[in-house]
């Protein structure tokens, strides 16, 4: 296998540089246009339940008492975190927002665009919405919140979800990011454009050099002879002629023996 020389790697991308320059340009071009035309805006909105323990009001306990049943509540509440995730998530509170809003969705649409979390170590609960409609992601997401509360009243007999925060609208899309995308394609058009420069090179058999004669043949190269076309030849002789005619024949030729009789030096 032939080796690589890095010296000359680096020569080959050096002499296409205008070409990488160019690819690099238009591919950046070609992402810009993508992003801005292409891509539908997506917007984002979120609201936060809070899962709390509630008390009848006249349940008679110690303080010692109150602390235990405390501390085992929260750990039910954390128990129970997951299960409400997957309330929030059912087709009857999908079912019952879509009907509340007179949405005009299927239930997977609607659940595509719904996302549920749980902040970690904590009994919060983050339901988010995704829309191309900001007004709408949260509508939805706060209506998500309202008919989860009331589903788990009437499924789980209980009332310890409160609302932290409520949703609102943000005009931000979530996912378009012109900048990366820029980047994105112009990398793309880098690796595009290098593998062409390395495929043409490794395809091009021709001899350039005296390097790859030796390469090649195995032999060292004595001599070489430099290829000038006739218009660099005539510039030369131009120059030269001009250069002696600026002394006169009489002082030329006695700069010549000068410089012949001291060995080369004037």
């Amino acid at each position: 296998m032939e080796e690589i020389d890095l010296k000359e790697l680096i020569a080959i991308f050096m002499r296409k540089k205008f070409l990488i320059i160019s690819v690099l340009i238009i591919a950046g071009i070609l992402g810009a246009i993508y992003t801005i035309n292409f891509i539908v805006p997506e917007y984002q909105s979120s609201t936060k339940l809070i899962l709390v323990q509630v008390r009848e009001q006249n349940q008679d306990v110690d303080e010692d008492m109150t602390a235990s049943i405390t501390a085992t509540d929260i750990n039910l509440n954390s128990n129970i975190v997951h299960n409400y995730t997957e309330v929030v998530t059912s087709k009857l509170v999908a079912n019952q927002v879509i009907q509340n809003l007179n949405l005009n969705m299927s239930v997977d649409q609607f659940l595509a665009g719904l996302s549920v979390s749980s902040l970690p170590e904590t009994e919060v609960i983050e339901i988010t919405v995704t829309n191309t409609e900001p007004e709408l992601a949260c509508t939805i997401a706060n209506e998500v919140a309202a008919v989860f509360v009331q589903k788990t009243e009437e499924i789980f007999k209980v009332n310890n979800i409160y609302v932290l925060d409520t949703a609102e609208v943000d005009n931000i899309p979530v996912n378009i990011h012109l900048i990366k995308n820029i980047f994105i394609a112009a990398c793309i058009g880098l690796v595009i454009v290098s593998a062409y420069i390395l495929l043409i090179n490794t395809l091009d058999t021709t001899v350039k050099s005296d390097t790859d004669i030796e390469r090649i043949l195995k032999v060292p190269v004595l001599t070489s002879i430099v290829y000038t076309d006739d218009s660099v030849k005539k510039k030369t002789k131009s120059k030269s002629s001009s250069s002696s005619s600026s002394y006169g024949p009489t002082e030329s030729k006695n700069s010549y023996k000068t410089t012949y009789r001291n060995g080369g030096k004037m």
